[in-house]
């Protein structure tokens, strides 16, 4: 395949250094067929765009009928007689005029406006791509990132034409970055207002996005079917079937009752095949496809039929480390019952998670589609792994990675990491691709996401053609460009990050490396990372002859750094500056989130918010009516009540003094189990890691009396979980846990009520119940006023 679509650009070039022509674009058209369909128009529609912005040329768009210089979308060139493969792209030009036209998806006629979001849904749209094909070949187009700011192109003089063919056909069937956009229900849920988007504006960056993930070739003939397969298997065969389901301490239903789409299977029981092979034979139409993928969760069957399944653990590890064998018997087992009925169907089952590692007495069926989900911490480890994944018979491998999700928004320098392990699938025969998800952070590591689409249009490229490639958007400002993201790929990723991505993973626990890095920032990142940038960005802005794209596309850079600094800087502020760096990030975020290429639900809420108000600013934006923020002391002191005797005894109504001198100190930035450095009894701390329970926390706090006869409270950054509040011995209030992200989100409790003027400070406590996880106060508080 890759030799037929060199030949193929070959031709191209050929025939581009036999003529060069000038069109006579005045009397130029665009031409549709009479009844084009919604592909056909949106390939018009791109092409009349693209002309127009390169070279400044207007073309109509019409639906036949002749023009001087006929520009025919969706119409075979006259010498084409052969039809055309799956997904083929072909364009041709020559004086007589241009041809765009090629394999698509079957749609509907276009009547009115052309529906993007209908058109990008379709799996095959050679004819819009034959108009990317022709746009890059002529005039080297390059779509950095979404949006008409991403559009790249050098300058030209006139909009001449080389004469020849272009055809470009998928080397990988099945190629996907998914887009990683909230649908418009959820897209404002927990978002602050002021970040928020309308249905339109919605609408409008979700077709930007998806339309740059067509013009990078995203697409498939490979019409699989898979996902977490049996989510709403509970709800319709639980009470009647509970056979098909985990076996988990004895019973077979929800471990999670509110959640109960999150159930394993029992993969071992032959009902549950049967079930499966039923539910298929009953599909009008019948797919060529079954999806037998489980979910994502724990809570793994322990009955004894699928234990027999399983191979022993290795030394250590515990019985479920690798269920691998199982879960391949269950797969190999539904297709061998699916070909009795059609012999062409095929299972599409997952390796992931404790199914991931190759098995080590069961031989996959060769008809079954293995979405294959490794780390991409490990190359030689993957490596391997496909290797004995093809030696134990797996013959359609798919690459479905969650490497995406290390994504931070601050530079990462991972697209090397990310091109690697791309690669390494394609030597190893993938039929296909499923990235969880691209992030939106364009300015910062849009740079991963474009050279990992481009590896998949031209797999034969090497990493640095497709480096060069992006730099050369910039123009004359290309080297500073290639030095700002080689510094964060050689000096932070490849010095800083990789050599320590185990205790970056340990420190978020749960393997978690993105969380880990965020909550451990200030020993990966520094100021002077991103002063550096600053001066790199200063010398690109400085060269000569820089166009207004390449001036906009840098400003847009340099606009990120600013907020990258501002973020950094934000989330490693000491305790007393914390609120003050937050309130800084916030308001450039206000005066520039149109202008920074972001995913705000993506930063504020899937890092930020989900990693417990990482830079301050919910906290800020929630209570902006306060005026004056005072930030009390990271440390603070700790009784623990492990019998729940503190309100029987009366803790809350202990005097400031007697609090600090017998208590133990703790840190209000980290939970209680996560103390070291706090300097509290070795004894405690020990105790503490482990700790569910009910823990008390006081402090002194001196309050300005200038605020006196103002409204004042206590701002919590976050509490896990459920808190009870006294200021001098008088209940000022509560926040009881409720669920979900509640340990995470900060709050105010009201004081001015319990303030007593004439001493010269106040005595806080807080009672803290936590009935798992880290526990107690882990982010700063504050005293605030309006």
């Amino acid at each position: 395949m890759l030799k037929k679509i060199l030949s193929c650009l070959l031709l191209f070039t050929a025939a581009g250094f036999a003529q060069r022509f000038l069109p006579d674009w005045q009397n130029a058209a665009i031409i549709l067929p009479e009844k084009p369909s919604i592909v056909q128009g949106f390939a018009a529609e791109e092409l009349q765009k693209h002309l127009a912005l390169i070279g400044g040329v207007q073309l109509k768009v019409q639906r036949g009928g002749s023009a001087a210089f006929p520009l025919f979308v969706g119409t075979l060139p006259p010498d084409r007689e052969q039809p055309l493969a799956q997904e083929e792209a072909l364009w041709q030009s020559n004086p007589q005029g241009c041809w765009f036209v090629g394999d698509d998806s079957p749609s509907p006629e276009l009547t009115k406006k052309v529906p993007v979001a209908a058109v990008c849904r379709l799996k095959k749209l050679g004819t819009l791509t034959a108009v990317y094909d022709f746009l890059e070949q002529q005039f080297q187009v390059r779509w950095l990132e979404p949006g008409d700011g991403g559009i790249a192109f050098p300058a030209v003089t006139e909009l001449s034409l080389q004469a020849g063919q272009g055809v470009w056909v998928p080397a990988i069937p099945k190629r996907e970055l998914r887009l990683g956009i909230t649908p418009f229900k959820g897209y404002n849920q927990d978002l602050p207002e002021a970040f928020q988007l309308t249905a339109e504006q919605w609408e409008k960056w979700n077709n930007e996005v998806s339309v740059w993930s067509k013009r990078m070739r995203m697409g498939s003939h490979l019409p699989m079917q898979y996902g977490h397969a049996f989510t709403t298997w509970w709800k319709k065969y639980g009470e009647q079937h509970p056979e098909y389901f985990a076996e988990v301490k004895g019973k077979r239903a929800p471990t999670r009752p509110a959640m109960p789409d999150t159930i394993k299977m029992c993969v071992s029981n032959p009902g549950l095949h049967l079930q499966i092979i039923e539910n298929w034979l009953a599909g009008n139409p019948r797919s060529k496809f079954i999806n037998v993928c489980e979910n994502d969760w724990g809570d793994f069957c322990e009955c004894t039929e699928c234990r027999k399944l399983d191979m022993p653990p290795p030394p250590g590890k515990s019985w479920d480390y690798d269920l691998s064998d199982r879960y391949l018997y269950f797969a190999n087992q539904v297709q061998k019952l699916a070909a009795e009925h059609d012999p062409e169907v095929t299972v599409c089952t997952y390796a992931y998670s404790v199914y991931r590692f190759p098995p080590r007495r069961e031989k996959a069926d060769p008809r079954l589609i293995i979405g294959f989900v490794p780390s991409m911490f490990s190359f030689e480890a993957t490596d391997k792994m496909y290797q004995e994944w093809n030696a134990a018979g797996a013959r359609q491998l798919f690459l479905r990675p969650n490497c995406h999700h290390s994504n931070t928004s601050l530079p990462m320098g991972f697209e090397k990491l990310m091109f690697d392990f791309f690669q390494l699938g394609v030597r190893n025969g993938i039929v296909g691709t499923d990235y969880d998800s691209i992030h939106n952070f364009w300015a910062n590591t849009g740079i991963a996401d474009y050279i990992l689409a481009r590896a998949h249009c031209y797999p034969e490229k090497s990493f640095t053609e497709l480096e060069d490639e992006y730099y050369s958007a910039y123009g004359p400002a290309a080297p500073e460009i290639r030095e700002y993201y080689q510094y964060w790929r050689n000096e932070v990723w490849e010095k800083r990050l990789m050599p320590n991505r185990e205790a970056i993973s340990e420190k978020g626990r749960y393997g978690n490396f993105r969380r880990g890095l965020m909550w451990d920032l200030h020993k990966y990142y520094s100021e002077q990372d991103f002063a550096l940038m600053d001066r790199i960005l200063d010398r690109a802005a400085a060269r000569g002859g820089l166009s207004a794209q390449i001036t906009a596309r840098l400003q847009r850079l340099r606009l990120a750094n600013q907020h990258n600094l501002l973020l950094y800087k934000a989330i490693t502020a000491p305790v007393e500056q914390k609120f003050t760096r937050s309130r800084e990030l916030l308001a450039f975020r206000l005066a520039n989130k149109d202008n920074l290429n972001l995913d705000w639900r993506s930063q504020l809420v899937r890092i930020e918010r989900s990693f417990g108000d990482l830079a301050g600013t919910y906290a800020i934006w929630n209570y902006r009516d306060y005026t004056a923020f005072q930030t009390l002391p990271e440390k603070w002191f700790f009784k623990i009540d492990p019998e729940d005797q503190g309100l029987k005894e009366k803790w809350e109504s202990i005097p400031g003094g007697q609090i600090t001198a017998t208590w133990e100190p703790i840190k209000v930035t980290a939970g209680w189990e996560q103390q070291e450095g706090s300097g509290m009894h070795p004894k405690l701390l020990e105790l503490l890691k482990e700790y569910d329970g009910i823990g008390y926390y006081g402090q002194t706090v001196k309050i300005d009396p200038a605020w006196k006869g103002k409204e004042i409270a206590l701002l919590f950054g976050a509490v896990d979980e459920s808190c009870w509040v006294w200021v001098n011995g008088k209940v000022a209030g509560e926040r009881i846990y409720q669920g979900g992200d509640d340990w995470k989100v900060p709050f105010a409790i009201r004081i001015d009520h319990c303030i007593d003027w004439e001493a010269p400070q106040q005595t806080v406590v807080v009672r803290v119940h936590d009935r798992g996880g880290q526990g107690g106060l882990w982010k700063p508080v504050a005293v605030v006023m309006k």
